[in-house]
């Protein structure tokens, strides 16, 4: 079994869960289940709720990103070492966030910036 092939799994599954959710999300957003309601008080509320959809989608989108890059590094043997320092990310943490890149020193100079 690869070293890290349970992390993989994870990463694959939680993938295809949110590609589900940008999916409907879409759907939402163009209305595919029918016209926009006439009323003009109503469209507001649609459109308020659209841009709503809208931002979640963008961030469903950054962490599809995030899961691909991380697949990416399982696949060239990259995996488990921080992008920074490249010291290892310890096993707690990447269970916890499969997708992470950075160790948690790191990360936390990055939100201090």
């Amino acid at each position: 079994m690869k070293k890290h092939e349970q992390i993989r799994m994870k990463l694959m599954k939680k993938r295809e869960e949110i590609e589900r959710r940008l999916n409907k999300i879409d759907q939402d957003i163009l209305h595919t289940d029918g016209a926009p309601n006439p009323d003009s008080e109503e469209q507001a509320v649609e459109r308020a709720n659209d841009d709503v959809l809208d931002a979640l989608g963008g961030i469903a989108r950054s962490e599809l990103e995030d899961i691909n890059k991380a697949l990416t590094r399982i696949e060239r043997g990259e995996y488990g070492n921080c992008t920074v320092c490249n010291k290892p990310i310890p096993l707690e943490r990447l269970k916890a966030i499969p997708y992470t890149d950075h160790c948690v020193a790191c990360a936390d100079n990055r939100t201090d910036e």
